[in-house]
């Protein structure tokens, strides 16, 4: 085999740049599995170096959500956009998400730490990590996953300005539960614009109960401090239209319909559910965000 043709069956199988493979070759004699090695080690040694550095982009990747009934979210950041839309990085995406949705031993819900058995293509994830650190040239972070199924809900998700079929920057997932799963997931398209609504409007609760209580407070001091002239008598009922609205603005089920403001999302959910003879609840919600 020529030199070149060495050199290119070495970067065909590392990944590795055309110099660090002519310097590999040449420190081993020409000889690709020493020369793999020698990469490889060099590898760690410069994702070690970079694995300090600050993250603040990436993806939220989705596998198998278009069932609906089961399906994972993995969180991944990166250093720069451009690496973000890279299509190695996105497919290590892909193949992580796609691992921890068919692990059966890892946790429903985790972070990084609770992913340190996991293999992907018999390697560990450890390993394939700092292979992809070392051909990318950025630091990678696994930031955390879940698996969503449950017996008695659909979910619905929308990614927002993807990347591709499966990754975005913004991400959301509703879970709807429900008394007819079979026919909820027939409805799937028309009730998909409560989780954009979710993406686009950000609210912080579904309703006024999963709102921190510490927020409503909050929210309460800063009226007060605005009504510095207003009568006392009158103070207890313009709080309380104040903080109504407050809450109607910052929770799912009172906001308005981005795509019909005359609705509510409870009045809408309300109308489906109603027109297809069917009950619907919202049971939970997640927004992920790089």
């Amino acid at each position: 085999m020529s030199k070149m043709e060495l050199i290119k069956k070495l970067r065909d199988v590392t990944g590795s740049g055309i110099v660090d493979c002519k310097k590999a070759l040449s420190e081993n004699e020409n000889d690709i599995d020493s020369s793999i090695k020698w990469l490889r080690e060099k590898g760690i040694l410069k994702a070690q170096k970079k694995q300090d550095r600050e993250t603040n982009e990436g993806v939220i990747s989705f596998y198998n959500n278009t069932s609906h009934t089961n399906f994972t979210v993995c969180k991944i950041k990166c250093e720069t956009d451009f690496v973000a839309k890279n299509k190695d990085f996105l497919s290590f995406a892909e193949t992580l998400s796609k691992a921890i949705h068919e692990n059966q031993n890892i946790i429903d819900n985790g972070v990084d730490k609770d992913l340190v058995y996991l293999k992907i293509n018999e390697k560990s994830l450890s390993d394939c990590l700092t292979d992809l650190i070392s051909k990318i040239g950025e630091n990678i972070q696994i930031v955390s996953y879940k698996k969503y199924y449950s017996e008695k809900s659909i979910f619905i998700s929308y990614l927002h300005n993807k990347y591709n079929s499966s990754c975005s920057k913004i991400g959301s997932v509703v879970e709807i539960s429900t008394d007819n799963k079979d026919l909820a997931l027939k409805l799937v398209e028309e009730l998909k614009v409560i989780s954009m609504q979710i993406s686009a409007m950000k609210p912080m609760g579904i309703d006024e109960n999963s709102i921190n209580p510490k927020i409503l407070e909050d929210e309460k001091d800063i009226i007060l401090k605005q009504m510095n002239n207003v009568p006392e008598d009158k103070k207890d009922q313009i709080i309380k239209g104040k903080l109504n609205k407050f809450i109607k603005e910052n929770t799912l089920l009172g906001q308005a319909l981005i795509t019909d403001p005359k609705k509510s999302v409870s009045s809408f959910l309300s109308e489906i559910s109603k027109n297809n003879n069917i009950t619907l609840n919202i049971a939970s919600m997640d927004l992920y965000t790089i």
